[in-house]
């Protein structure tokens, strides 16, 4: 019995279903082998040692694909920092928990390195001299088998009772350390100003952002020199990401491309 909406996002819905589940009903028109991957990523986190929402199994209602995980009963990061503006404790935050999810290794995951090539190579918004330049600049970057969560950001931490959960595994992957926190950087630091910020409040939240990053960074303990060439990349993949509306991240990765001197 499908009961109360406890989550609404661009992909999906999230339903209470009793007995501390919920169901994850994604939309209509979603690719049931997305579906598949995330449950299938899920699967491979279920035994590790690290704090996550637990899959159960597939499911079909209402016409829609969705997944059966445990209930979270917690509150974003993202929220907690925005509340508190304390992003001092929470850059920390981020860092620790980060190094925890990349020390551990999943062999069995898809590479990185691949759905970054792949994504690049299927993008329209790149011409093609400048995705042959990146996927040059791509092959000479390392590989690896840590385990990459793909998205990882304060929106996909919950905060229960003093413990942190991880969500959203559509992306998780098998890579390099440097892949998955330069897409961190990115998310924090390259994507557009949310539009419920007001205008008298952006420099500050520009200024926040900046300072998470060398907070995270410092933690994490890895220079900026060494993301450069995955920062780029990470931008370029993203644009496969994005729909035509999303113009204003759009055009922020093609002038970032244009600065790092790629004939976009």
């Amino acid at each position: 019995m499908i009961g109360k909406l406890i989550g609404k996002g661009d992909t999906a819905d999230v339903f209470d279903i009793g007995n501390n589940k919920v169901v994850k009903l994604f939309k209509k028109d979603y690719p049931l082998n997305s579906v598949q991957n995330e449950f299938e990523n899920s699967n491979l986190l279920n035994e590790l040692e690290i704090n996550i929402a637990k899959s159960y199994k597939l499911v079909k209602c209402r016409g829609r694909h969705g997944i059966i995980y445990d209930r979270i009963n917690g509150i974003s990061m993202m929220d907690l920092l925005l509340e508190t503006k304390d992003f001092g404790k929470y850059a920390v935050d981020l860092a620790l928990l980060h190094k925890i999810i990349l020390s551990h290794k999943l062999e069995s995951a898809v590479s990185l390195k691949s759905i970054l090539k792949n994504n690049i190579e299927n993008t329209d918004k790149l011409s093609m001299k400048c995705k042959s330049k990146l996927i040059v600049i791509l092959d000479t970057l390392p590989d690896g088998n840590c385990f990459c969560h793909g998205d990882y950001h304060f929106g996909n931490i919950l905060v229960n009772q003093e413990a942190y959960y991880i969500i959203d595994y559509m992306n998780v992957c098998r890579g390099h350390k440097y892949g998955d926190i330069a897409r961190t950087v990115y998310l924090i630091g390259m994507t557009p100003t949310p539009s419920e910020i007001q205008n008298h409040d952006i420099e500050r939240f520009l200024y926040m952002k900046e300072q998470i990053i060398n907070i995270y960074l410092k933690e994490m303990g890895v220079d900026r020199e060494c993301l450069l060439d995955w920062l780029m990349i990470t931008a370029a993949a993203r644009l496969s990401e994005l729909d035509d509306v999303q113009t204003d991240e759009i055009n922020s990765i093609l002038e970032y491309l244009s600065v790092c001197k790629l004939d976009v």
